[in-house]
């Protein structure tokens, strides 16, 4: 009877001490939950900035953060991104950090990469997949990691269904945060050009040339490098559209300069028309093998919408203007026309 009570009575003490346990854990998690949604104690009105890189750790931002005058609690921190899962999910950036953060809001901001946009890469329309490289390689705040990565393993990269990476990425300002790589950011374009093609695809009009969105791509590069004026765009599309229909070369003086690559140098001579060569459209009946450069919204809009007309010819005035005929005939003369203006000029 004695043991049966020392048995009850340990199972009381032992149950006493969970009960303990359990109520200085609680204590102890809300404490911690309490210190996440806290504003963190930066000087009064004081506001700094640190840098996130690709593959810093926790710890090493946290110290960032305390070389700023500030004592932040590193192991709370570090325990606060494994409780949530987050310890491998900051995002690359220039950070700024206030008074009125707290160190869950904290984590959210790395996290979404929610940082100053202070820099930023251009691609411009017209430009070609080499400038594209070019750019991304002077570019001071981006890690370079496809410098020794050819065309067609960067597109596998991408699980690109197409391997030539030309005239695949959207040409536009993007804003990058420090530390970005090459590779991140051309991703980006990339995604960002299948969104617009596949848009621009759907809203296309029916009774056209074009069969496909690849081949959708390739008129839209010719469009870009012919005119720049959108109106004219259209109009130069429905001539490529009415030569496609009746199976006529195209003959675009842009898809030789491409073709002819580094051996061009500034001048199309008649003997570069002859030399045959998967874009010379001149030798060539139909499309191009691939687009010549990247493009426009405004392009890729024009070779789906093209304009319905009789025009089977067209030649650029000089003046940023293209003139447009039905005729061989009319054709030549306006091309004599404007040569002499040019040669006038």
């Amino acid at each position: 009877m004695v043991k049966f009570y020392q048995i009850k009575r340990m199972n009381l003490l032992v149950m006493q001490l969970i009960n303990i346990l359990t109520v200085i854990w609680y204590i102890l998690f809300m404490s911690f939950i309490i210190w996440t949604r806290i504003p963190i104690s930066l000087l009064e009105n004081k506001k700094i900035q640190i840098v996130v890189e690709s593959g810093n750790s926790v710890k090493f931002i946290v110290n960032s953060i305390n070389q700023n005058d500030f004592h932040f609690n590193e192991r709370n921190f570090i325990w606060m991104t494994y409780l949530y899962n987050n310890d491998q999910k900051f995002k690359a950036g220039d950070y700024e950090i206030s008074t009125n953060d707290t160190p869950y809001s904290l984590m959210n901001k790395f996290i979404k990469g929610d940082c100053n946009h202070r820099n930023r890469i251009l691609f411009i329309e017209g430009w070609n997949f080499i400038q594209f490289r070019q750019a991304l390689k002077k570019n001071i705040h981006i890690k370079q990691t496809i410098d020794n990565v050819s065309d067609y393993e960067l597109m596998r990269m991408l699980d690109s269904v197409i391997l030539t990476p030309e005239g695949l990425f959207y040409p536009d300002t993007y804003y990058i945060s420090h530390g970005i790589t090459d590779f991140e950011v051309l991703k980006i374009a990339h995604n960002k050009f299948n969104e617009i093609l596949s848009e621009a695809w759907n809203n296309r009009s029916k009774d056209i040339a074009i069969k496909t969105p690849y081949e959708a791509m390739i008129v839209a590069s010719i469009i870009e490098k012919e005119s720049s004026n959108e109106e004219d765009r259209f109009t130069i599309s429905g001539v490529i559209n009415n030569r496609l229909k009746i199976g006529m070369r195209l003959q675009s003086d842009p898809t030789i300069i491409y073709g002819m690559g580094k051996l061009f140098k500034g001048k199309i001579k008649n003997s570069d028309l002859k030399k045959d060569n998967p874009w010379n459209t001149y030798t060539r009946s139909g499309l191009p093998a691939t687009p010549i450069c990247s493009f426009s919204k405004s392009s890729l809009y024009a070779a789906l919408n093209p304009y319905k007309h009789d025009y089977i010819y067209y030649v650029a005035r000089g003046d940023g203007s293209t003139s447009f005929s039905k005729t061989l005939e009319s054709h030549n003369n306006k091309v004599k026309e404007f040569s002499l203006k040019k040669g006038k000029m």
